[in-house]
Order: structure tokens, then sequence, then C-alpha cells
């Protein structure tokens, strides 16, 4: 009945050229994010109330919504983004004023001060892959793990940096020959998944990650390093490889 749904929508998307916000929960995403077209999608993960209800106002109030199905539709739809970004930021500020008397064993979400930037990525020119360089999985993990240590010691918003979160996982996923999920690359991004979508999201349309149908289950998609970005990752490492402080 969900993939009969979706694919309805995607007809509706296509025949009124249209855009939809999607509220789904991180486990639903998967079936989401492989069928409906991503930069006609808006993605709410987990949003809770205090965060969903101020975007879904200020997105109906500028306007109307009918200003997306016209010829301005990829600006009103940045203009989502931005909406987005700006009003759950603000929205989880509140909620963190709100909770604060709740035990620290119930903390809240990660924050990002960085939204995915919209049109900031220049599409990559296509060439051979470089040389492989000397790296490992094992080496990548442990940078990934020293990232995850700063949080001890300062507020994880302060280090928010999801793009490079999300090279790091792609990579070394790939040395180890394991296939990522759009779901748990946005874990791997250590930012709220909405956030992180929108990441992985532009840098897909930048031509920076591939999307890779599951052939065993379509309603899944696998994220992928282009050659080009494969190649740039290899070439930074083997171009710090003889210094001895570890870059995280």
């Amino acid at each position: 009945m969900l993939r009969d749904f979706l694919s309805e929508l995607v007809g509706y998307l296509e025949q009124y050229r249209s855009v939809a916000m999607v509220w789904t929960s991180l486990t639903g995403l998967e079936v989401a994010f492989a069928i409906l077209p991503p930069a006609q999608c808006h993605f709410l993960i987990d949003a809770d109330d205090v965060e969903a209800v101020p975007i879904l106002a200020g997105a109906l109030g500028r306007r109307g919504m009918n200003r997306l199905h016209d010829k301005d539709r990829l600006v009103e739809f940045g203009s989502l983004h931005r909406i987005s970004d700006e009003l759950a930021e603000f929205a989880r500020t509140l909620a963190r004023i709100a909770e604060s008397d709740i035990p620290s064993g119930m903390a809240d979400k990660p924050v990002s001060f960085r939204p995915a930037p919209l049109g900031g990525f220049q599409p990559f020119p296509t060439k051979a892959p470089a040389t492989p360089a000397s790296l490992t999985p094992e080496r990548l993990r442990e940078i990934i793990r020293l990232r995850r240590q700063r949080e001890r010691y300062f507020d994880n918003g302060l280090f928010a940096d999801p793009a490079w979160d999300i090279l790091l996982d792609l990579k070394a996923a790939q040395l180890e020959k394991q296939m990522v999920s759009v779901s748990s690359l946005c874990i791997a991004a250590a930012v709220p998944p909405t956030t992180a979508l929108r990441w992985i999201s532009a840098m897909t349309e930048s031509g920076m990650l591939i999307r890779q149908q599951d052939p065993v289950d379509a309603r899944r998609v696998f994220i992928l390093l282009s050659d080009e970005t494969n190649a740039r990752i290899e070439d930074y490492f083997a171009s710090i490889a003889d210094r001895l402080v570890q870059i995280i």
C-alpha cells in the first residue's frame, strides 16, 4: 500500500510540476527516498511538532504554496530549504530551553549550525580515478571516532561538519566493500537526519555522490562516492601520508 501511494505521488509531482513535503521516520526514509524524486521533495525526518509546525507555517505563508507550481518553482524550493534551516534551528533551541530540566540521559538530538548549501557545490568534471593511495578503513574509522570524541568536551553543534563525516564514512565503507544505505549515512553524518539528508541530496546533485538502486530490494537506495570524489579523497590522504599529525 505504501509503494502504491508513493507511486501515485510521483505521478502527481510529474503531472503538476509540484513539490512534496515528506514527513517520515528514519525507518521509513529508505522507501520514500528510493521512490520519490529528491529534487521535488523536502524531507522532514523524525521531526517533532515543535520543529515541523513552524516550517509548515513558514512555507504556507510565503505567498502560498501555489507558487511552487509555476516557473519560479526552483527559487521557491530553495526558499523552503532556507525556511527549514532557520526555523528548525530556532525551534530546537526553544525545545532545549523548555526541556532543560529533563535528565541528562535524555539529551536532545545533535544540532547543526551549517545548513546544506543550495547550489553551492559545483559539478565535478569526469576523469579517470587517481592511483589508489595507502589508506585503510581502520584509519578512517579511527578518524571518525576521534571526531566523535570531541563531543565529550564541546557542544556537538560547534564542530558540525556533515560533509566530511559523510565522505569519510563512504570511503571507509568502500574499502570494507560494504554498501551504505541513505538512512545509515544520515546517522553517520552526526547531525539531525533532516539536515544530513539535505547535505546528501546537495552532494548527489553536484555529482560528488551517486545514488544506486539496490538490485535485490527496490525499496532501498545505496549512496556511493563518485569516481572523482574518490580520487580526491585518496589524493588528499596521500598528500598528508608523511605527516605526524592525525588529521580529523
